[in-house]
């Protein structure tokens, strides 16, 4: 009776607005799952002996809006560079970007999860780089939301139509507290009398916010020396003759019949311990899986879950969450067939009508 309620105020609500960002219309026949990812970098010149300080500033900010907040020590080059590293965004095992950091002072992560019964989440991560100059914070956030009344989770239709009402208001989605934790990020640094610039944003148009042009020359490459790329019309000089006497010189001598025979045996012992070695080592593709499982594991972390715990697990499968049970199942710490009779993992998929979590249910081994 609730979905249906949902589903009438929902139309409802469309009904009075004809365009919309996102069409609530073509959500309703299916589930659907959407990332949008912010990032920015803050230029802090003069300021390499303050990191301490900048930790805290921010730290109050990710807290403000995010949960178990993780903090992790690198190693910075020696000297300090003139030209600061910065992060890279790579691509997480399940598709989607993933933030990287090398040469930091430090990185912070957190996890928004206020929202996530309604199927919005934030996770951001903040790395804090120096070079010889200052130092620079590069920031970087990513929402994601579910959407569609084929959902598992029935909040989220109830989440579609407060969006869809806010979208009528002016207001938008959770996403909005990116903006305010860049915002409280800014004033934290401004009371603490750092000053900064904001060097780079995706995306652009973020309300408040405004980029100044970077003044840090980049590192030139290096030149080619003009002698190697120079074409030359001279003919390549002849190599010299070698005399009758320096080409026996430089033969090699005869080897003995007995050091010829223990040159061979020795070879034999080493091909004989290499086929031994061969043997003892894993199937091919294990190492790949193992890391794989690490990698997992590392994502869930991040998310605010546990890759053992099998409840969490079974929520996941429950709320149709498929980038959660596909992590969990890359992570290889639950039990795939666990539970009583109907209330196994597979079980559970296919009561919620979730064809896509059981057919990776079943290509992960599930019965």
């Amino acid at each position: 009776m609730k979905p249906l309620c949902c589903l009438l105020a929902l139309a409802t609500v469309i009904a009075g607005k004809p365009v919309l960002a996102q069409n609530p219309i073509a959500e309703l026949g299916g589930s659907t799952y959407r990332e949008k990812a912010v990032y920015a970098v803050y230029d802090l010149p003069g300021t390499t002996r303050q990191a301490d300080a900048i930790e805290g500033i921010v730290l109050d900010a990710l807290r403000t809006y995010a949960r178990n907040a993780q903090v992790r020590y690198g190693i910075p080059p020696s000297p300090y560079p003139d030209y600061p590293s910065q992060m890279t965004i790579g691509q997480r095992l399940s598709g989607g970007p993933k933030p990287d950091c090398a040469g930091e002072l430090l990185s912070i992560e957190g996890l928004d999860t206020s929202m996530a019964k309604y199927g919005e989440k934030i996770y951001h991560r903040v790395c804090l780089f120096p070079y010889s100059g200052g130092l620079r914070i590069n920031y970087f956030a990513l929402y994601g939301q579910q959407s569609g009344a084929g959902n598992a989770n029935p909040n989220v239709l109830a989440a579609m139509l407060g969006r869809a009402i806010g979208g009528a208001m002016g207001l938008g989605d959770s996403s909005a507290t990116i903006n305010k934790l860049l915002a409280r990020l800014e004033n934290g640094l401004q009371t603490a009398g750092i000053g900064f610039k904001l060097v780079q944003l995706h995306p652009k148009d973020l309300a408040g916010r405004t980029v100044v042009e970077d003044d840090i020359p980049r590192p030139a490459t290096r030149a080619v020396a003009s002698a190697q790329v120079q074409a030359t019309t001279t003919e390549p000089a002849q190599p010299a003759q070698a005399s009758p006497a320096q080409t026996t010189a430089m033969m090699p001598a005869p080897v003995p019949p007995a050091m010829a025979q223990l040159q061979a045996a020795l070879l034999q012992q080493r091909e004989m311990a290499r086929q031994q070695m061969a043997a003892q080592l894993p199937p091919q593709g294990q190492p790949e899986r193992r890391l794989a499982a690490a990698a997992a594991r590392k994502e869930l972390t991040a998310m605010g879950l546990q890759y053992f715990s099998q409840e969490q697990f079974l929520a996941a499968i429950r709320r149709g969450d498929v980038l959660a049970v596909d992590l969990f199942i890359t992570g290889a710490g639950i039990d795939l067939n666990a539970g009583a009779p109907g209330a196994t993992p597979l079980a559970i998929a296919e009561s919620n009508g979730r064809q896509d979590i059981v057919a990776l249910l079943k290509t992960g081994g599930a019965r």
